[in-house]
């Protein structure tokens, strides 16, 4: 959980993962309880981003600068401080790229399309956000929407769910030349997240109304409904870490030397 928040990324810690898991320096059970923790590390970086985090992100990115020319140990400080403002400050800035796109017609109408239908918001986030490589950038957006009153609330909390499904994809890209020991943390990871959007789908509405009970500022309805998703479906599944792992190993099992 705590890499995932200092990493800003899920995706990275999901991919650490599979490397230990490939050189077994971790046991599949042990790589889905990081992959559990990563998903909640990640509320993290949505609920900085909560606070339009521009010219924060800019500050401690500067500060770290003068650490950087030390030779003790303070200089990965500055490498952290100034990396983590770089990732806040491009977050930021993809955020209110990507914001304009509201007004072209084609956005548009997807959106509207979006709203009379949850499974179709959900497959268009998780494909987005595929393409994105960021399930927190796509939140943001998600959060600019909403704010600027381009789509619903329930619509937000669908589209949140698509992107904790989008963002295994990347992991699932790099697990294909990896053991399958690593195949098994992918398929994991784009498990776990596939059957918490399934079991939330029902539950949307429900959703909703928590968000909007949690504050005032619309962003931060958002991040607290992302918040809520994660970090209450990955309690859930946190139990059956080790049936899910003997359950993966069925279905991904060791290929067989070719003769």
């Amino acid at each position: 959980m705590g890499t995932s928040a200092l990493t800003q990324s899920s995706t990275a810690v999901s991919i650490i993962t599979i490397g230990l898991t490939h050189a077994r320096l971790i046991a599949l059970s042990e790589a889905i309880a990081v992959i559990l923790g990563a998903n909640i590390g990640t509320t993290l970086t949505v609920q900085f981003i909560a606070l339009h985090p521009g010219r924060l992100a800019l500050l401690l990115g500067l500060s770290g600068i003068p650490l950087l020319a030390r030779r003790s140990p303070a200089r990965f400080l500055g490498q952290a401080l100034t990396g983590t403002g770089m990732v806040f400050a491009g977050l930021d800035l993809l955020n209110r790229g990507l914001a304009p796109l509201k007004s072209t017609p084609w956005f548009a109408a997807g959106l509207a399309a979006a709203g009379e239908n949850h499974l179709l918001a959900i497959a268009v986030a998780t494909l987005f956000t595929a393409l994105l490589h960021s399930s927190s950038a796509a939140t943001g957006l998600v959060m600019a929407l909403y704010a600027q009153g381009a789509i619903s609330r329930e619509t937000a909390v669908a589209l949140v769910l698509g992107n904790n499904i989008g963002t295994c994809f990347t992991a699932l890209i790099v697990s294909l030349t990896s053991s399958a020991a690593g195949r098994r943390v992918a398929a994991a990871h784009f498990l776990l997240n596939t059957i918490g959007a399934a079991v939330f789908l029902p539950l949307i509405n429900t959703l909703s109304l928590i968000g909007g009970l949690t504050a005032s500022d619309p962003a931060r309805q958002v991040a607290n409904i992302h918040t809520i998703y994660n970090i209450v479906s990955s309690l859930a599944a946190l139990p059956f870490c080790t049936p899910f792992a003997r359950l993966l190993e069925r279905l991904v099992p060791d290929r067989r030397p070719t003769s």
